[in-house]
């Protein structure tokens, strides 16, 4: 196989960066608003473009570990892949993993070129291919994928196929071999409220002065007044459109009057259709709650308090995306091996919860204090690798102990019949 002309195989390290991205593109579709929605015309609201930058940022900043399995117990690798710290020769990890997931918030789909392997044969550069200029077909009941404008074949790289060019992963299928978009789920709602900042920047664009008619006298003839308003609604634009003019006093000829024609936002529902919006977009299409993409006033299913809102938002909506790429990325490394992101920082609570907590874990033997000063970034203390428990616990079935018999007059314990001294 060869991707831009260029081998696939040990040898290949270097390529246009812009040939692997491309410009990819969608049809822009009209919505019901009368609006063009696409991944180009959606980023232009704000809501959206915050919703995707809060989940691509967020993600990509847990650091990666990874790990094998060794019985029960997870511990690092010695020599992790080169593609966790630098996926390619353009990219850092950040970089490279913000791509992917905002591909999947965009598109719903993320595909990974594999463009060099090590003697191994296991993946060691990585590109994100635009999932616009990708097309995923089926033949035979194995998936292979068609690449920009010359429809290059790439074999689908996974379990079956570890030579494969292509790693994908997607959002939602149902039931598809392509991931559903995000954006194109939510084309009617991004398109109402594309077309409410629209309709507000050209409100106040051109001033609520041309929120009027010009009216002429009954003496004017209709062919006239025709022409008049043409020419007085012409002459207006020109003297009172746009900010800097809106406030300039008109003067009109010919006998013309000015009647205001206007409707106050609150009558139009303006500012409650965008705030409507944003928030449907940023908690239906998201998950995200309001809170995170600037809206106040708003109660949240995920708790009364902003920590437990943080917490709800990591367990509910970002654990799925942190899983699922986990898995696939996984499927990249030798067997018994795994792609795990650190969660711990996004679930951290404040510092006295947390110190009770390690407490906790401290005095029941589930972690020692080596293990709680290395996640607060602190070197290991002597006799820090023991495990503590409470002298007064006992394995749970376990028959409690005999009593001891009362002590003697003499203050002695007597000894049981067939002891030492019998």
């Amino acid at each position: 196989m060869r991707l831009l002309g260029i081998p696939l195989g040990k040898e290949r390290h270097s390529l246009d960066k812009m040939k692997i991205w491309g410009q990819g593109g969608s049809p822009e579709d009209p919505s019901y608003a009368g609006m063009n929605v696409s991944q180009d015309t959606a980023l232009r609201l704000t809501v959206v473009w915050r919703c995707i930058r809060l989940i691509s940022e967020t993600l990509a900043a847990l650091p990666v570990d990874i790990v094998r399995k060794r019985g029960e117990v997870r511990e690092p690798v010695a020599r992790p892949p080169s593609w966790a710290e630098t996926p390619n020769p353009e990219q850092t990890w950040f970089q490279f993993a913000e791509r992917v997931f905002e591909s999947l918030a965009m598109d719903g789909n993320a595909f990974i070129v594999i463009t060099s392997v090590d003697p191994m044969g296991f993946p060691q550069e990585l590109w994100v291919l635009h999932p616009q200029s990708i097309q995923v077909k089926s033949e035979g009941g194995r998936t292979y994928f068609l690449w920009g404008p010359a429809n290059q074949r790439l074999s689908r790289y996974g379990p079956a196929d570890l030579t494969g060019d292509v790693l994908h992963i997607a959002l939602a299928t149902a039931g598809g071999a392509r991931g559903m978009s995000p954006l194109e789920q939510a084309r009617q709602a991004i398109g109402l409220g594309l077309v409410t900042e629209k309709f507000g920047a050209k409100f106040f664009g051109r001033g609520q002065q041309m929120s009027g008619v010009i009216q002429l006298p009954a003496t004017e003839r209709p062919n006239q007044s025709r022409e008049y308003i043409s020419l007085m609604r012409e002459t207006w634009e020109a003297e009172h459109s746009g900010t800097d003019k809106a406030h300039r006093p008109g003067i009109l000829t010919g006998g013309a009057t000015w009647q205001t024609v206007s409707i106050t936002n609150e009558q139009a529902q303006f500012l409650e259709t965008r705030r409507y919006q944003a928030e449907e977009i940023a908690s239906r299409v998201y998950g995200i709650p309001p809170h995170m993409v600037g809206l106040q006033g708003y109660t949240s299913n995920y708790g009364t308090g902003i920590e437990e809102q943080a917490i709800g938002f990591v367990r509910f909506t970002l654990l799925p995306w942190i899983v699922r790429f986990e898995q696939a990325m996984s499927q990249l490394l030798p067997r018994g091996q795994y792609v795990r992101l650190n969660q711990r920082g996004l679930v951290r609570a404040e510092p006295t919860k947390e110190a009770d907590l390690f407490v906790k874990y401290l005095t029941n033997g589930i972690m020692n204090q080596d293990e709680i000063r290395a996640l607060l970034d602190l070197e290991p203390v002597p006799r820090g690798g023991k495990f503590w428990m409470p002298s007064n616990i006992q394995e749970m079935g376990m028959p409690p102990p005999a009593p001891a018999p009362p002590p003697a007059g003499n203050g002695q314990v007597p000894v049981p019949v067939g002891g030492d001294n019998a």
